[in-house]
């Protein structure tokens, strides 16, 4: 079983057109999709003052260490 993860727009006529790199071939395929919610600025901002609030007097190596922290507390 082959695996594919594209991020496409899916218009007002609700049709999804994918083009794969097989030809040929006889295959059954199923399709599980996930919206992506598109947040602001302000959302963002918001998010990483409450961490830096949240880890205030912590140091941490680098920023993914913090990502995983909130992560983890989620």
């Amino acid at each position: 079983m082959e695996s594919i993860k594209i991020k496409t727009h899916i218009g007002e006529d609700g049709i999804l057109s994918l083009r794969l790199p097989i030809t040929n071939q006889e295959i059954e395929a199923m399709v599980v999709y996930q919206p992506i919610i598109k947040q602001n600025y302000l959302d963002s901002k918001l998010k990483f003052e409450r961490l830096l609030q949240q880890y205030k007097g912590q140091t941490f190596t680098n920023s993914a260490e913090l990502l995983r922290e909130d992560r983890l507390s989620e």
